[in-house]
């Protein structure tokens, strides 16, 4: 005799509260929750004095983020950017060839700085032995360039090269092309709305990931 496999409980109705408890709508602005995965966690909210409102956006918020971040993981929008580019980098080379030149610009950085493999490794979050195999690559197709140091001629430093920064302007201008597109149809209210909310939900959330990395 097969047996019976239980039915996921309904969005409609498992979302819906009793008396008392906290509403919110399971398909708002299409990212419908799900119960399996959220189960409890408007109960929490509410405990933790978000109100009906709040807790509403957050598991929206939630669904959406997860959306964003699997599109990210998967290079999709990366690969969308690099669609049509007179070069294709692997996605390991592209994030070094970004680093080199946030580095040597001082982007996310207190300063300029001339980058060094060891700088790179920290940027991308790599060991060095991998940052080493990335630039090395790089050097090879001529995106980047090795020089000594000025202040010690031990010391081996990178340079984006001319066809570096070429590719870097063709790869944002691609990038871009695809934002315009995305904001397409946003007032200027909702796009300095959103600009002002993201980059504090970032800095609130590097607050806490870098407290938690400090104990």
């Amino acid at each position: 005799m097969s047996q019976k496999i239980p039915q996921s409980p309904d969005l409609s109705t498992s979302l819906t509260p009793k008396a008392g408890g906290v509403a919110h709508d399971p398909s708002a602005d299409g990212f419908k929750c799900d119960p399996r995965t959220q189960r409890g966690i408007p109960e929490l909210l509410e405990k933790n004095g978000f109100s009906s409102q709040s807790i509403n956006a957050l598991l929206r918020f939630d669904v959406a983020n997860f959306q964003w971040r699997r599109m990210w993981e998967r290079e999709e929008f990366r690969g969308k950017v690099l669609d049509g580019l007179s070069e294709k980098l692997e996605p390991a080379l592209l994030q070094g060839l970004i680093s080199v030149a946030r580095i040597q610009g001082g982007i996310g950085r207190p300063e300029p700085m001339a980058p060094t493999v060891g700088l790179v490794a920290e940027m991308m979050q790599v060991d060095p032995s991998r940052a080493s195999r990335i630039v090395a690559d790089l050097v090879s197709r001529g995106f980047v360039e090795r020089s000594v140091a000025q202040e010690d001629a031990r010391k081996s430093v990178l340079n984006m090269s001319p066809k570096g920064f070429g590719f870097l302007d063709e790869f944002m201008h691609s990038k871009w092309m695809l934002m315009m597109q995305t904001f397409d149809g946003w007032s200027d209210d909702d796009i300095a709305t959103f600009s002002t909310l993201f980059q504090r939900y970032v800095t609130s959330l590097a607050a806490i990931v870098h407290d938690d990395a400090a104990d």
